[in-house]
Formats: structure tokens, C-alpha cells, sequence
């Protein structure tokens, strides 16, 4: 039984004392391939040598988070074309719209969201998304970015054309995107004791609309908090998530693995 983590953050400084030991844990534990997001230009060229340590087994997503909507550069944007490009590249991302630290106007996050979506028809890339609402009701980051999305003159041959990873979201922003044709990343959160809602609404969108992912360093499953978190929890997070969908550890891999080549071709 093997499975892909569709979305690690493995040049993550808090990986800097022991990588390499890391990445070979994740693939004896019943890894087979590796996405890694990359999230700002500082961090791409870190991430693409990391993936070319490891061909056919890690792929890369390069990308401009929103947090970097009111900093970005031509020069930058420039540059992510190029990267997006590559071979080992299999997204663009992550992207989005984040309102919880609210370090850019929705507006400005608006505007560099469409701008980066605008690479996919070029590259026949699809997109990562990243989306967190703000702290009031009205910052509502999901509904922004599925706005955006509606708007997007992208549609490749495989299935999806996106992914909203780690989704938090509500009932209805995942009736919207799986009707926009993205997929919902499921991780660590999906365990937490306070997460049911969460979990009823990845039940009703089923396995065939979910793939796998952890956001390592970030979000660990439930008896890990607190803790670093890394793609070998994968096989943990499914062993959670087909017991709450009614199937074997084992058909849940099978699924999520084709919704994985419907998505990045991989």
C-alpha cells in the first residue's frame, strides 16, 4: 500500500538538522512521492534542488502566497513563469487568500491571485489554493477565492484543475469548490477531536473529491500536537480517514492516488 503527500513543506528551516534522515523515514513508511510547496522566491530555487535529489519521487509547486500581495515584484512574477516551466513542477503554488494575519488587502490578494491563475492555461498547470478567513465574519476568505476562481479560463483534459489544500472551510464553500472542479486537501486537522464538522463535510464530498496531505512542518494528526509534523503521518491521517468514510485503509489509498493523477498527471 502506498501514498502521496500532495502538499510538504520539507525546506522548512525546522527541517534543517536532520532532511535528509527525514525524507528517507517518509519514504520507508510507505510514501511513494512527495509534492513540495514552495511559496515565495526566496524559497524556489531550495525546493527545486530538493526535488532534483529525489527524480520521480518528489515533485515541486512554486507559487506566491498571499501574504506577499503588497511586496511583489514584475521581476518576481517573471521568474515564477520560468519555474513553472520545469519539469519537476507539477503547480503552481501555493496561492490564494489569507485574512487571518491580514498581511494584504483583499484587494491586493485578489489581484495577485487572478494575475498567478492567469500562468495556468500557459503552463497546463493546475492550482494549489490556500485560503483562511479572517477573525471577523465578514473577512471572508473563501468565498473571495472561490469568487476568483469562477472566473478562471482554465480547463485541462484530467479532472481537476485545482486543489483547496488543508480545507476548513464550510458545508457550502465545498459544494462551490468541488463544483469549480477542485479537489479538498485532507491532513492532521481532520483528526482533531473538535473537528467533526469538518469531517461530516469530507464525507458528504467523499473520497473520489479528496487527496492526502499534512503541510508538514505544520498541523501534526491529534496525538502529535504540539510536535513536528512530516509526511510519514500520512499513512495515520488515511488509517483516520477511511474508518470515518466506511472503507479499508487500503481503498482509500487506491482512490486518492487516481484523484492525485487527475490532478497533477503524477
Amino acid at each position: 500500500m502506498e501514498f502521496i503527500e500532495t502538499h510538504a513543506h520539507l525546506c522548512d528551516e525546522k527541517f534543517n538538522a536532520d532532511r535528509a534522515e527525514t525524507i528517507e523515514k517518509i519514504y520507508s513508511s510507505g510514501i511513494s512521492r512527495i509534492i513540495e510547496v514552495s511559496c515565495t522566491q526566496a524559497e524556489w530555487p531550495a525546493a527545486l534542488s530538493l526535488a532534483r535529489k529525489y527524480p520521480g519521487k518528489m515533485f515541486c509547486a512554486f507559487g506566491i502566497h498571499p501574504e506577499y500581495s503588497e511586496t511583489i515584484t514584475a521581476e518576481q512574477k517573471e521568474e515564477l513563469k520560468k519555474y513553472l516551466a520545469l519539469p519537476e513542477t507539477v503547480a503552481l503554488g501555493e496561492i490564494g487568500t489569507d485574512y487571518w494575519w491580514e498581511t494584504g488587502t483583499p484587494e491586493s490578494q485578489k489581484k495577485l491571485l487572478s494575475e498567478q491563475l492567469a500562468l495556468c492555461p500557459q503552463s497546463d498547470r493546475p492550482a494549489i489554493f490556500h485560503s483562511r478567513n479572517g477573525r471577523k465574519p465578514e473577512q471572508n476568505a473563501y468565498k473571495d477565492l472561490l469568487d476568483v476562481v469562477h472566473e478562471w479560463n482554465y480547463s485541462p483534459e484530467r479532472r481537476f484543475r485545482g486543489v483547496l489544500h488543508c480545507f476548513s472551510g464550510t458545508a457550502e464553500d465545498a459544494k462551490k469548490a468541488l463544483a469549480e472542479g477542485l479537489a479538498l486537501g485532507v491532513g492532521g486537522t481532520f483528526t482533531y477531536k473538535r473537528n467533526g464538522a469538518l469531517r461530516d463535510i469530507i464525507k458528504s464530498a467523499g473520497a473520489d473529491n479528496i487527496v492526502l496531505e499534512t503541510d508538514c512542518p505544520y498541523l501534526p494528526p491529534e496525538g502529535w500536537r504540539g510536535k513536528r509534523n512530516d509526511s510519514s503521518f500520512i499513512p495515520e491521517i488515511a488509517v483516520f480517514v477511511a474508518s470515518y468514510l466506511e472503507m479499508s485503509t487500503g481503498r482509500l489509498a487506491e482512490i486518492t492516488n487516481h484523484n492525485v493523477a487527475e490532478l497533477f498527471g503524477i
